[in-house]
């Protein structure tokens, strides 16, 4: 077998050191108190075995490369069983929970294409969402026709706009609210904006991230001509994964881009600061903020999202701010994929829910439709009465819209 996307990390892989500190410890990147500090990698926390942390599958991939091990399906599903967070790596300020700092997801990702290629993969849920996107150019396989259902009612956009706003799949078909949210600050912002609507297609993260590479990158051929058709030249998400996608994926195929992409809370942050947004009505809460992984550590080391979903929130009148353990670079995973991933996801969204509570939190708010998917789906599972909600959801809030 030729393992040929994965070759050229063969130095990153001979250098593991196999110290472990990708699992739980003992170099742990947090404070001696608190309920996270024994938790890094998602998967070994809810799958303690070696094969289910980084170290295992960098020993697994390093046997490959030497042809010692063949491929099962066992490994196949245990190396799917991952949502991709980085935290096995992130170096920052001078940290990392990788004792000779190194970035995983690369080798994880290039391992993935390297088996879909073989045939080897990818799991089945990525299969039926690369049919649901193959389909309806979604990944729920709704309508097309659907995908502008969210726009607040009597709210006419022009086709070409500086702006293009990007929702994505999550935020347009499972929690409308974002987008419509997002929408509405926009224009009472000023700025003119556009959607794609029917010729948006997924952003295409759930065929990256599987290293399914031979159907993304017809998405992303699409999604760039689509763009460019607008006239935008600054593309907006709502959802982390699609920022991260965008940014750092599509350049990958289609060369530089002709648009800058950023996020939402760095549109609403400045909105705020030049007093063009101003929340006024008194939110009496206790919040705490979870940093998506794909605005904080997956990302180039010079593009990390941490100062503006925070400026966000504490503009607001009457709130008090609690950080949980675990945050910025360091933050821990939400879980991700609710559907691909149901069991991890879940088990990784409930310690996270308890990492609120344990902040004294009454509410918990994220900038990443995944994000408030999972966690939502997990406070709901708890029973608690922990209120989880998008940024955009919380400043509409405030400014009584």
């Amino acid at each position: 077998m030729k393992f040929e996307m994965l070759e050229p990390y063969h130095r990153w892989i001979w250098n593991c050191q196999s110290c472990s500190t990708c699992q739980k410890g003992p170099q742990n990147v947090f404070s001696p108190a608190g309920p996270t500090p024994d938790r890094i990698c998602p998967s070994y926390d809810k799958y303690p075995r070696l094969t289910y942390s980084a170290q295992g599958r960098i020993l697994a991939a390093r046997a490959f490369l030497e042809g010692t091990l063949e491929v099962t399906d066992s490994f196949v599903a245990s190396l799917y069983e991952c949502t991709l967070c980085g935290s096995c790596g992130p170096e920052r300020m001078g940290r990392s929970s990788c004792s000779v700092h190194r970035q995983q997801v690369p080798i994880f990702r290039a391992l993935r294409t390297d088996l879909v290629k073989m045939g080897k993969a990818p799991t089945e849920p990525y299969k039926k969402v690369a049919a649901s996107i193959e389909k309806s150019a979604n990944r729920f396989g709704t309508a097309k026709a659907k995908r502008t259902q969210w726009l607040p009612e009597g709210m006419a956009l022009p086709e070409k706009a500086e702006t293009l706003y990007f929702p994505g799949c999550v935020a347009t078909f499972k929690s409308p609210e974002i987008a419509r949210s997002t929408a509405k600050l926009l224009n009472r912002g000023g700025v003119e904006f556009a959607v794609l609507g029917e010729e948006e297609w997924c952003c295409g993260n759930p065929l990256s991230a599987s290293g399914q590479q031979d159907a993304f990158e017809p998405v992303v051929q699409h999604n760039v001509s689509a763009i460019m058709g607008t006239g935008a030249n600054r593309v907006m998400t709502s959802c982390a994964c699609c920022y991260n996608v965008l940014k750092f994926r599509y350049p990958e195929v289609a060369g530089d881009l002709d648009f800058e992409v950023v996020h939402t809370t760095e549109v609403l942050a400045g909105l705020i600061d030049e007093g063009k947004l101003k929340p006024e009505k008194s939110l009496s809460r206790t919040l705490t903020y979870q940093d998506p992984c794909h605005l904080t550590r997956v990302n180039a080391p010079e593009v990390s999202l941490f100062e503006e979903p925070r400026k966000v929130i504490q503009s607001i009148p009457g709130i008090s701010f609690t950080e949980m353990e675990g945050n910025g670079m360091f933050t821990q995973c939400c879980g991700r994929n609710p559907y691909e991933l149901p069991e991890l996801s879940l088990h990784t969204g409930l310690n996270r829910i308890k990492d609120a509570q344990a902040a004294g939190a009454d509410t918990l708010v994220t900038s990443c439709a995944f994000c408030n998917w999972s966690l939502g789906r997990a406070a709901k599972s708890l029973g608690t009465d922990m209120q989880v909600m998008d940024v955009t959801t919380l400043l509409i809030q405030a400014m009584g819209l």
